[in-house]
């Protein structure tokens, strides 16, 4: 009995829901804290990427195309030497793909409970399709609010118009959970 309580408590602590400490993070970009382990936000700086680490994120979700001058070149090696894991999801702002979002949501699935930045340029495609992972895939019963998950946006009514493309994905998504 002894030796399966260690065994219990560290496969109960992998399962723990771990947290993101904000107070150091105000700087980033458009960041903002949806959960205790979830943040969105624009492109951080190089340097910032350090104090991510420092602040417990785990694993960076860039969702910037490769080649993008607003983006970092070399970010994979800016997390990973700052201790982190990184993925990267090319996802074009002129022409979003169903296929980028059911990548990042199996890469949210699979690092369920871990604490995740995810962001672009502004906050604008990192904040949408954590809305949809949300008011989609986490099905924990409480409404999602559009406007407060996507807040970087603004005034949603009259933002996402100027942005058909994304308008067009969020209700695309949306109408296949419900199916």
């Amino acid at each position: 009995m002894r030796q399966l309580f260690p065994l219990a408590l560290l496969l109960y602590s992998g399962i723990s829901h771990a947290t993101i400490a904000p107070q150091t993070l105000t700087e980033i970009k458009a960041i903002q804290f949806s959960e205790p382990n979830i943040a969105t936000a624009g492109l951080p700086t190089p340097a910032q990427f350090v104090q991510l680490k420092e602040a417990g994120v785990d694993l960076v979700i860039n969702l910037i195309p490769q080649g993008n001058p607003n983006g970092h070149d070399n970010e994979q090696a800016l997390v990973t030497e700052a201790g982190m894991r990184y993925e990267g999801i090319e996802v074009d702002w002129e022409q979003p793909r169903l296929e980028d979002v059911t990548r990042f949501f199996e890469i949210m699935d699979a690092h369920k409970g871990q604490d995740i930045l995810i962001h672009c340029v502004a906050n604008y495609r990192a904040s949408a399709f954590y809305y949809l992972y949300r008011s989609t895939r986490e099905g924990d019963g409480e409404p999602v609010s559009m406007q407060q998950v996507m807040s970087p946006w603004g005034d949603l009514d009259s933002s996402l118009p100027q942005y058909p493309q994304w308008q067009q994905l969020i209700e695309q998504v949306t109408a296949q959970s419900a199916q």
